[in-house]
């Protein structure tokens, strides 16, 4: 069927307006250097976790493209839309190429470097749509990567879905059962499934957007070595691929637990999601590590990306446990007379592995600035160290070590290092000052009610003291010497009674003895919780508190 329809598709003449856009395209191809170029920083610097093509035969493509000016590729449209698409990613990446002292002018640096690639690529994919090849696959899968550090929640959102749709139409995601097909092309087609699907509902997560697709319905297996296709890869990351796509079946089920009853229940399914993190880690190849790797390495910057991603699935796992255990110490000392349930120990216990992450995840970003491999061009990196700071800020408001000020300036300083000259990522800077405002706010309150408390206990502990002395005042003032006593018992009782009434007048007022609950009500006319801004049943709330949307903020003031 999938046959037929291709043929079908085929026989179709090309529109002039089709015609004019590819011919246009084809023009706007670079020298042949420069396209070398770009396709070796691509593969290096782009291709990360994912397998988005075959290397060695977009090679040979490219190749045959430049030498043979009658080669079919030149009219095939799926081809150069695919190429425009390789050549707009690997434009954003070349900064990381630029040597050292290399003059650049100013505007140029902040430009986007791979628009004139992206604009041309473009104006093909209403054309690409109905085409049932894997190009038109692959070309926006790439086009939704280029804008994701400037849309990610627009156009990149839009292109990601548009791809995993034609992955599924071309039963990517289904175990291919036609002989016809051989191990190459099956073992392509499957890597080429889980790349689109691990980047597109990761995508989902961060964006706080629902499952595009359930994962019961995946058939296909994960990515497997083939030496035949592996060895001919310019970059071969299949172990990144087999590691990324087992991380996002946890992550998957860390975002839309399968809906326990009970508590119990609940404890039990995040217990469970927990170990499968820390067997997953252990399962990692021994040489998956950052100390070990070349910071020049194209491995360094993949394996930094699976650690962000494995502390991101802690963090999604324990950031509304985060929330709930600050937003519980508030209340208790600030609305003492309405104390909320404590939280449960499980509570406590997701909301320490959430904090502990975006620790851990800060502490990645240092080696990332130290090796120099921090870019502006990745939201996963921006996004990572957003949410990393924003965990931290959340977790201050209840307990700050030693290191929560440097902490928090190194966060604030590398989102806005990664800012530069992007207009939408400025913006989200703005969101997580914003948050580390009413973070210091409830922190400020938290502590102003502290000090309430211990004053209360002092000013009670003093009141006491003075209660006392004047009791033993008295009591002496009736133990007077023996004759004394033996002459007040002969005289009239009104005159002692009177006496005593003398001593208890000079008694301290018996409003000053209500002090303390005087001074908890003046530390008690809050008119909002302090974390109100950072919790309610919009769902737009794990969006703020994750830094999920910060670098979309179209209309933010």
């Amino acid at each position: 069927m999938v046959a037929m329809q291709a043929h079908m598709m085929r026989s179709k003449a090309p529109h002039p307006s089709e015609m004019a856009c590819l011919h246009a395209a084809i023009d706007a191809f670079p020298p042949r250097p420069v396209a070398d170029f770009l396709l070796s920083v691509f593969i290096k610097h782009a291709t990360d976790t994912f397998f988005y093509l075959d290397q060695d035969q977009m090679l040979s493509d490219i190749d045959q493209f430049y030498m043979d000016t009658t080669s079919p590729l030149r009219s095939d449209l799926s081809f150069v839309c695919l190429a425009m698409a390789t050549f707009a990613l690997g434009s954003q990446w070349t900064p990381l190429e630029r040597p050292e002292g290399f003059a650049v002018s100013l505007h140029r640096d902040n430009g986007d470097l791979g628009q004139v690639f992206y604009t041309h690529a473009k104006t093909l994919i209403p054309d690409l749509i109905d085409r049932p090849c894997l190009r038109s696959i692959q070309a926006p899968f790439l086009l939704g990567v280029y804008l994701m550090p400037a849309s990610a929640i627009g156009s990149s959102y839009i292109y990601m879905g548009l791809a995993l749709r034609k992955a599924m139409a071309f039963d990517l995601h289904l175990n291919p059962e036609d002989q016809a097909v051989d191990s190459r092309e099956r073992e392509v087609r499957c890597r080429l499934w889980w790349s689109i699907y691990s980047l597109e509902r990761c995508t989902t997560v961060k964006l706080s957007r629902p499952r595009s697709i359930d994962a019961n319905v995946i058939k296909v297996p994960h990515p497997s070595p083939l030496p035949a296709l592996d060895r001919l890869q310019r970059y071969n990351n299949i172990q990144f691929q087999m590691a990324y796509s087992r991380l996002i079946k946890i992550l998957d089920r860390i975002a839309e637990p399968c809906g326990a009853v009970t508590g119990a229940e609940e404890e039990s399914e995040s217990e469970a999601l927990a170990s499968e993190l820390r067997q997953w880690k252990k399962s990692l190849p021994p040489d998956f590590k950052l100390d070990d790797t070349d910071p020049k390495d194209s491995r360094y910057r993949t394996i930094f990306h699976l650690y962000l991603n494995y502390y991101y699935a802690w963090i999604t796992m324990g950031k509304v446990a985060l929330v709930t255990v600050a937003r519980t110490r508030l209340r208790c000392h600030m609305f003492p007379e309405s104390r909320p349930p404590d939280p449960s120990d499980a509570t406590l216990r997701q909301s320490r592995y959430c904090a502990k992450a975006g620790r851990k995840l800060l502490l990645l970003f240092e080696d990332l600035t130290k090796t120099r491999n921090i870019t502006r061009f990745s939201f996963t990196d921006f996004q990572g160290c957003s949410i990393a700071t924003i965990v931290g800020l959340v977790a201050g408001i209840t307990e700050r070590d030693s290191g929560y000020n440097s902490r928090v300036k190194f966060g604030l300083d590398c989102l806005r290092r990664m800012a530069t000259g992007n207009m939408t990522a400025k913006l989200g800077v703005n969101f997580v000052e914003a948050v580390q405002s009413i973070t210091n706010e409830a922190a400020e309150k938290l502590h102003q009610a502290s000090s309430a408390v211990n004053e209360t206990q002092n000013v009670q502990a003093s009141a006491s003291i003075s209660d006392y002395n004047q009791w033993a005042e008295w009591l002496a003032r009736l133990e007077h010497p023996r004759a004394l006593e033996q002459r007040a018992i002969h005289e009239n009782t009104s005159d002692w009674r009177t006496a005593g009434e003398q001593y208890i007048s000079e008694s301290p007022n018996p409003q000053n003895l209500a002090y303390d609950s005087t001074m908890l009500r003046e530390f008690q006319p809050i008119e909002h919780d302090p974390l109100s801004g950072l919790q309610s049943d919009d769902p737009t709330f794990l969006m703020g508190l994750t830094g999920i949307d910060v670098l979309d903020f179209s209309g933010f003031t």
